[in-house]
């Protein structure tokens, strides 16, 4: 025969007691994560152009660069009218809400540079191959231009002393334009840095040519900024540093290193260059990445792989005259986003997974110049319809909410 006993008053303390912890914890944990939620920054995203609404082929956009006032520069291609081919073009969502053509001429251009850049006045630089050919090569003329939507103006062609460019350029609100190039076969393809503003006065400026200095050469972009200082990656002896300076006057923010390799920097007009560095790790032998920012002394590092981070984008991160800093990685669970610190939950701007415009989030891309000096930023967003398995495009401006 079985018989019940009652608990003791001590066995019911002990579970009452139990009890109340377990809910206690639960509550300080929801209060904990609510805090942390609250401390991440919030934003408002604005659609500036899509694929669909827009005419532009899904499969073609390069990067977005936003300025202050938030007009987005981007590359993208339109569906030409045979249904089949397709043109190439440089575009400009502005502030407002229009969409301008910088650059569209089927007859004139073959294509352009994938990552346009934008000063504070709307004005965008770019590369372009034209369709025309060099007299004396046979080559197709390439050119660095400037744009505002009226009229392009020429930097720099082959068709001059060049033989060819660095496909990614940088404008600053002076309108001057720094590009990597390559002399043509009279000068011994050398190679080196310049920037020009299309005057006819003032031509194109000879920053450094690899035949007079201790470079190797590099058409990795420059990025200059609007004192006209100019940052740029350059290996000596095969090691890779980043230097700043012009017209052969430069200092280094990284030294070259045989054990460190760094990519394209982006320079504010405080002279802070971000960039990111990587290296083996001595103690772990483990490789890691950084997104840093420094100015000759010591590196301020931004985020690392040693963290939730796997690894960062293929463009360089975007710094803005504030010194903050923006980024695109992946994080160790193979989720991508856009980041603007170390915490990968508080410093989420966006990520793939994430509902957007009705849509989840597929694919993002961000670029050195999707961080604009008012806290905005520019990115390109893809979506996939669930049902038809269509893919559509779109170009964000995000605003930091108050």
């Amino acid at each position: 025969m079985l018989t019940h006993r009652r608990p003791s008053a001590l066995l019911r303390l002990l579970a009452l007691s139990l009890a109340l912890s377990t809910a206690l914890c639960l509550v300080i944990g929801a209060v904990l994560a609510d805090a942390r939620a609250q401390t991440a920054p919030q934003y408002t995203f604005t659609e500036v152009a899509n694929s669909v609404e827009d005419g532009f082929d899904p499969f073609n956009f390069g990067c977005a660069a936003i300025n202050t006032r938030g007009d987005i520069a981007f590359r993208a291609d339109r569906l030409a009218p045979d249904g089949f081919n397709t043109i190439d073009g440089v575009y400009r969502a502005n502030a407002d809400g229009t969409l301008t053509t910088i650059a569209e001429d089927q007859k004139r251009f073959n294509f352009f540079g994938s990552n346009p850049s934008i000063n504070d006045s709307g004005q965008v630089s770019f590369a372009a191959s034209l369709d025309a050919q060099d007299k004396q090569t046979g080559h197709n003329i390439e050119a660095i231009l400037r744009g505002d939507g009226k009229k392009l103006t020429t930097i720099a062609t082959t068709a001059d002393r060049f033989d060819s460019f660095g496909f990614d350029t940088s404008i600053n609100d002076s309108g001057e334009v720094a590009f990597a190039a390559e002399l043509d076969e009279e000068f011994g393809f050398d190679e080196g840095l310049f920037s020009g503003s299309g005057s006819k006065k003032g031509g194109v400026t000879t920053h450094y040519l690899t035949s007079t200095s201790d470079f190797d050469g590099s058409d990795s972009r420059p990025s200059i900024n609007n004192l006209g200082d100019i940052a740029f990656r350059e290996s000596v002896n095969f090691e890779s540093g980043i230097f700043v300076g012009r017209e052969g006057d430069f200092a280094q923010i990284v030294a070259p290193d045989p054990d460190v390799s760094v990519q394209e920097p982006v320079l504010n007009d405080s002279g802070t260059a971000a960039f990111q560095r990587s290296f083996t790790d001595e103690a772990s032998q483990e490789f890691v990445e950084q997104i840093v920012t420094g100015n000759g002394g010591p590196l301020t590092v931004v985020a690392d792989t040693r963290d939730e981070f796997a690894f960062f984008g293929f463009r360089p991160p975007s710094i803005n005259n504030d010194g903050e800093v923006a980024f695109h990685a992946t994080l160790d669970d193979g989720t991508s986003g856009i980041f603007v610190g170390s915490d990968p939950v508080a410093d989420r701007v966006i990520a793939t997974g994430d509902t957007l415009d009705g849509s989840t989030v597929q694919n993002l891309t961000f670029c050195e110049e999707g961080l604009s000096d008012s806290g905005e930023l520019a990115f390109i967003a893809t979506f996939e319809d669930p049902a038809t398995f269509e893919t559509r495009v779109a170009v964000f401006r995000v605003t930091p909410v108050p």
